[in-house]
């Protein structure tokens, strides 16, 4: 009788049998995990910088190269773990992903090799697929649909704090470090092992706050051949298909956002008589004060949310996605602090595009099935990372650094006209209970 209990957190009603702590633990979970997410392409420039002693010609390349195998990874493994968190539980699944993650970064900065710091980032990739999963789940999980888009909206912000902290306080440690008359590779180390340790603490906490089991009775628990193929059959839904296209384009905001702008920033520090580690702080200030944006809009794009159809949030998230990304075109430099309220449409846009995906995503499949269908969404998003991080790194450095952004918003000025087209065909309804 008390799983029946339905508990608030503020605003949000939750599920019957979910707590506040286990709400708590969950955005939390959004808080770390997302941060370690943006936080690997965002640190990746100073390893290659700093400790490998890549070229700058070469470093563009290079990374699309790590975020191409990345996302190979995550493409055939996000499926399996959505099916796992399915059949064994969101929890368990969690808690080996924040593991494998802070393996991932506790060995990158030991990397002497570019070989060697692939393995490294393999294992991360691991981590980062289980995660991607999950927290996703989670987040449909946990919220009634009438909370639905405040639970996508509170998520977010925390996700948010999560690269904000990791923007303007790890990014900052290793000129910390060097301040205090260290190397260079030192304060690379100490800044990728707080990372590590953070992450271990965090598997602590997921234990203790998550709540256990999986969402369906042992007998009730679809097999293992029918959660395999729960996305492919999910797809007859045209607003499951229009999730997925989102996902192909709006989950590139972790990657294209964090990676090419801040080597962009690196790669013009000589520019502006600034070493690496200085223009990594400068820029990481830029950062957290257009999460600053964020943390207002988000909230508030998650209220709309709950108040039109689904369809038409997404309306709404691809007209600020496909704005913002174009208008990078107009920036000469992440240093520059004139060409902040370029930042600020590029951040309300790349927010609301994953928001709308998650949320649509997470109406429209079977609550026994959420996390293998999610685990699709994510293979979606993992494609389009894998595209346009691979021929983005080649068109950084062959065309523009803006030009990643570019080709990103002109295929979400596609998605919004066939946005458009949806909402009017197959609407669907708006969720009030």
């Amino acid at each position: 009788m008390q799983e029946a209990i339905a508990h608030r957190l503020g605003p949000i009603w939750l599920t019957p049998g979910i707590t506040r702590g286990n709400a708590i633990a969950k955005l939390y979970a959004s808080f770390v995990s997302i941060g370690m997410l943006s936080g690997m392409s965002l640190l990746q420039g100073y390893v290659l910088t700093e400790h490998l002693a890549i070229p700058r010609a070469q470093q563009g390349q290079l990374t699309g190269i790590l975020s191409v195998w990345t996302e190979i990874v995550m493409i055939i493994m996000m499926p399996l773990f959505g099916v796992l968190g399915d059949k064994i539980g969101r929890r368990p699944m969690l808690i080996l992903a924040i593991i494998a993650i802070g393996l991932g970064y506790g060995l990158y900065p030991y990397a002497t090799t570019f070989d060697e710091l692939f393995v490294y980032r393999m294992i991360y990739a691991v981590g980062a697929s289980a995660s991607a999963t999950i927290i996703a789940t989670l987040t449909n999980d946990y919220p009634q649909g009438r909370s639905r888009g405040k639970m996508i909206g509170i998520s977010s912000m925390m996700n948010t704090f999560g690269v904000m902290f990791v923007g303007g306080a790890i990014a900052q440690v290793p000129a910390l470090v060097q301040a205090g008359g260290y190397d260079a590779v030192t304060g690379g180390k100490v800044m990728y092992l707080l990372c590590a340790g953070l992450c271990m603490v965090s598997a602590l906490i997921f234990h203790k706050g998550l709540r256990g089991g999986t969402p369906a009775a042992i007998r009730e628990r679809p097999d293992y051949a029918r959660l395999a193929t729960a996305g492919l059959r999910a797809m007859r839904n045209p607003r499951i298909c229009l999730s997925f296209a989102c996902a192909f384009t709006g989950r590139s905001d972790l990657v294209i956002k964090g990676m090419f702008l801040s080597l962009w920033a690196i790669q013009d520090a000589s520019k502006w008589d600034m070493n690496p580690g200085q223009a990594m702080a400068r820029f990481g200030l830029i950062l957290v004060a257009m999460q600053l944006v964020s943390v207002i809009w988000q909230p508030l794009f998650g209220w709309i949310m709950d108040k039109v159809n689904r369809v038409t949030a997404m309306i709404v998230a691809m007209f600020f996605a496909s704005t913002g990304y174009l208008s990078m075109v107009f920036v000469t430099s992440p240093l520059d602090y004139a060409m902040f309220p370029f930042f600020i449409i590029l951040t309300l846009g790349s927010g609301s595009a994953i928001m709308a995906s998650i949320g649509l995503v997470g109406q429209e499949a079977a609550r026994k099935e959420r996390a293998a269908v999610i685990g699709m969404n994510g293979m979606f998003g993992a494609l389009g990372i894998l595209i346009f991080s691979y021929f983005g790194g080649i068109w950084f450095d062959e065309w523009r650094p803006a030009g990643p952004f570019i080709v990103v918003g002109a295929l979400q000025a596609v998605l919004l006209v066939v946005t458009a087209i949806v909402r009017v065909i197959a609407p669907g309804e708006r969720e009030t209970a």
